[in-house]
């Protein structure tokens, strides 16, 4: 299987960077084709709601997002990746995330498989309760 993993976390030596390691070493091991996408390093810019792509095509800002684009086309799993700010996604894994506007009709054509691994400080049962539910909208959508 490829795999393709989103990395949203501004510090590379962080827990949730610590989960994607061990999560690729795993897969590895297991025989998957993995590739990284970190995406609180790459050169992305934020969805301007433009629409130019017209929800499928190339989109106006030149930046990673055209090669992350194939690579994320490519694979047969996502996994999210992202520390838990405020009780939500790095906003570099949302900044992702948004530009999934221009590929989200081929991405649901494919019926991916998914994951999301984070980490957080606060141990509170309901911690990554709003964080899961966000997940589970953007893989049912």
């Amino acid at each position: 299987m490829r795999i393709v993993v989103l990395e949203g976390s501004p510090n590379r030596h962080g827990s949730s960077n610590m989960l994607a390691d061990e999560f690729i070493r795993g897969a590895k091991e297991a025989g998957h084709t993995i590739k990284v996408i970190d995406a609180a390093h790459a050169d992305l810019h934020p969805c301007t709601g433009c629409v130019c792509c017209g929800y499928e095509g190339p989109c106006v800002q030149k930046d990673d997002m055209e090669q992350f684009r194939k690579e994320i086309l490519e694979a047969d799993m996502m996994v999210f990746v992202t520390p838990l700010y405020y009780y939500g996604m790095s906003a570099q894994l949302k900044i992702l995330i948004d530009r999934f506007c221009a590929i989200n009709s081929s991405i649901t054509r494919k019926h991916m498989k998914s994951a999301l691994l984070s980490a957080a400080w606060n141990a509170d049962g309901w911690t990554f309760d709003a964080l899961e539910a966000h997940y589970k909208t953007l893989v049912r959508y």
